[in-house]
């Protein structure tokens, strides 16, 4: 019955939408391009594929995500951020003061990296703001309590 509903919204939908949206969707819609699926974006920021873009989008994000060598520790966390262009990493002592307040701790040094990072590289205050939209995180713990955080900014998605 929910496919049924799903098939019937998306054909209405389809209908619906304006044709040259309609058209450029269909040039998108099986891409894993996240710059394409952003334009579609930017351009249709109310179009009726919104929210499937994303979804996509997010999918596509959460298939770059930093990878784990096989023992569980990040590569990022041996110093391997050759991937990234913008990153800062942060870290703390889990059971010192509480661990959110550690976490917050990590996250606040890595930001503070990311920052310097920033500032020492010659970009404009617009283009700052814009990559700053663009900060996806990942954290680790290992197995003393210490947890790392990295903030960063992935080529793909820049």
């Amino acid at each position: 019955m929910k496919k049924l509903i799903f098939i019937i919204s998306i054909f209405i939908t389809t209908l619906i939408a304006n044709e040259s949206e309609s058209l450029f969707w269909d040039e998108v819609k099986n891409t894993n391009d996240l710059e394409l699926l952003q334009l579609y974006k930017s351009k249709y920021p109310n179009g009726i594929f919104e929210s499937l873009a994303d979804i996509k989008i997010n999918r596509i994000k959460k298939a770059n995500r930093p990878t784990l060598e096989k023992n569980g520790i990040p590569t990022w966390l041996k110093g391997n951020l050759t991937e990234y262009r913008y990153f800062g990493v942060g870290k703390a002592n889990k059971h010192f003061k509480g661990k959110h307040y550690q976490e917050n701790l990590a996250r606040s040094r890595a930001k503070e990296d990311l920052m310097s990072r920033l500032n020492s590289s010659e970009l404009k205050q617009e283009e700052m703001y814009d990559i700053l939209k663009l900060i996806e995180e990942a954290k680790y713990i290992n197995k003393n309590d210490r947890i790392y955080i990295l903030l960063y900014i992935d080529d793909q998605n820049y």
